[in-house]
């Protein structure tokens, strides 16, 4: 037999989305019969909801597994004792690696290539009394 869902506890559940939609609803200004309006409107609560999901719903550390980190690759050469400087920046592996070796071989200055990683992390904000939601 079906067991009919407790409406109280689902509406309880759904009720911080309910206030991510709501506040997005007030803040994003829409004029009736404007063919704009609609996808400013849904572009608005597409960005809200993955905002909250990503942030409230999430266990931590999915979001940081769903994106993988950003690399950029950049070739630094010394000028001087000390000081290194940014030759060219965000290319590929490859280009960084040729970049490398023509800078070393028409400049004599020491080259490197540069591997940037970029995570990203999405925290929690602090719950209103100041701790750490949980």
């Amino acid at each position: 037999m079906n067991q009919k869902p407790d409406l109280t506890a689902v509406a309880a559940e759904l009720a911080p989305l309910a206030r991510v939609i709501a506040r997005t609803l007030h803040d994003t200004p829409i004029h009736l019969g404007d063919p704009n309006a609609a996808p400013d409107l849904v572009g608005a609560l597409t960005a809200a909801v993955a905002a909250y999901i990503g942030r409230d719903v999430l266990p931590p550390g999915d979001f940081d597994q769903a994106r993988p980190p950003k690399t950029t690759w950049d070739v630094e050469v010394q000028r001087t004792a000390g000081k290194w400087m940014t030759f060219s920046p965000n290319v590929p592996r490859d280009a960084a690696l040729e970049w490398c070796e023509s800078a070393e071989t028409n400049t004599g200055w020491p080259a490197r290539v540069v591997r940037a990683t970029t995570l990203y992390t999405v925290e929690r904000p602090p719950a209103p009394n100041g701790s750490s939601a949980t």
